[in-house]
């Protein structure tokens, strides 16, 4: 059995890397124009025993987050099925909220206690209707622990649910002057999901 600790962390007011990316992928990349929205998360995994002192020693530090700017969300699980992120090509799919584990704890007051209501907060809150969320999460190309840090992204895509997947990943991998801007495939591997809710 492995201990899985994740912290993820988004900004209270208004993130700039995302404002300034949404506009660059509204304005100049195919499939812009259906995406409405854009949300961002640092994320940090750590595994085992490789949190020393805890979380309150982990938050205090300054280093993964600033109470100042950030909320937080701490997440845990313990299993035998190997790392989230482990798969054959890290270019797939992941299984929405659940792969950060249970909650375990906050700093923001009035949200459900439950993981998926918790990380729907710190990626916008939930969808509204005819929108459907395509979280992408990018990691350094080659990462195995015992701590990961990345970025995960929330594409909030309009039109035909059943494309949305598609449009954002040609929205967020870079593979030329108009597609892709969030991940460089030759430096980060990633994970995608798409849910309609």
């Amino acid at each position: 059995m492995s201990l899985q600790t994740t912290l993820l962390t988004s900004h209270k007011g208004v993130d700039l890397h995302a404002a300034s990316a949404l506009l660059v992928m509204k304005e100049r990349l195919e499939g812009g124009d259906r995406l409405v929205n854009l949300f961002r998360t640092e994320m940090h995994t750590f595994w085992g025993d490789t949190v020393p002192g805890g979380l309150d020693k982990l938050l205090n530090t300054g280093r993964y987050y600033n109470p100042n700017k950030h909320h937080y969300g701490h997440f845990s699980s313990e299993g035998a099925n190997g790392d989230w992120f482990t798969c054959d090509d890290c270019r797939g799919r992941f299984v929405g909220a659940d792969w950060a584990g249970a909650l375990v704890g906050t700093d923001i007051d009035g949200v459900d206690q439950d993981s998926v209501s918790l990380y729907n907060t710190l990626l916008g809150g939930a969808p509204k209707e005819g929108l459907t969320p395509v979280d992408v999460i990018a990691f350094p190309l080659g990462q195995d622990g015992p701590v990961l840090s990345g970025v995960l992204w929330r594409l909030l895509i309009s039109g035909d649910p059943a494309t949305a997947i598609d449009t954002g990943h040609n929205l967020a991998v870079a593979r030329g002057r108009k597609q892709g801007l969030l991940i460089n495939p030759h430096m980060e591997a990633w994970l995608m999901a798409g849910t309609e809710l």
